[in-house]
């Protein structure tokens, strides 16, 4: 397993490095997961430090977690316990999954981040984009789509459904409960 720990704006000490690795390993062995790699970035914005948890377990499954305090050891603590609370929550549709795995469908896409200009700034119609990632949209169910979108911490995730063919989207809404977006069967 590949564990890249790294710091922005933050000097990460050995003590800190050592011991983010060995929790990291810790939770793969308690779950039993064999991550392709972890990503653990500490980040330092003003007195806060944030920690952020990504780990890679395979065919576009990311979890994640990110958490902030005043002290790197609280905010990799509080992530890591965010981060097993989303893998105790999907641990038996993960296993069911595994057991009971179709053929694996991708449909491929790309992912844009557009940087937004204020009107007067900018003489161009067109934002200017500053990203462009390119990925997959999986061909999963609902109940698993709202499994990734749990896991990877976005908010929202575009995905073709199984059951019916057709691309859908599920998201947080404001109210913190998660929405579902699917083309209507009855035209109007």
């Amino acid at each position: 397993m590949s564990i890249l720990i790294t710091g922005k704006k933050f000097d990460i000490g050995d003590s800190l490095r050592s011991e983010t690795e060995e929790k990291i390993r810790a939770v793969s062995e308690k779950y039993d997961l064999h991550p392709l790699e972890t990503g653990v970035i500490f980040s330092k914005d003003g007195a806060m430090i944030r920690c952020d948890v990504e780990m890679h377990l395979g065919r576009g499954l990311y979890v994640r977690a990110h958490k902030e305090s005043h002290d790197a050891h609280v905010s990799l603590e509080e992530a890591l316990d965010t981060f097993e609370k989303r893998l105790r929550r999907h641990k038996d549709k993960l296993i069911a999954r595994k057991k009971h795995e179709a053929p694996h469908t991708e449909i491929p896409a790309s992912h844009s981040i557009i940087n937004p200009q204020p009107e007067q700034s900018s003489g161009e119609d067109n934002p200017l984009v500053i990203a462009e990632v390119k990925g997959y949209i999986p061909t999963v169910t609902v109940s698993e789509a709202v499994m990734y979108l749990d896991f990877s911490n976005e908010q929202a995730v575009l995905f073709h459904n199984a059951a019916d063919n057709q691309l859908n989207v599920v998201y947080w809404r404001a109210d913190g409960n998660v929405g579902w977006v699917a083309p209507s069967q009855h035209a109007e």
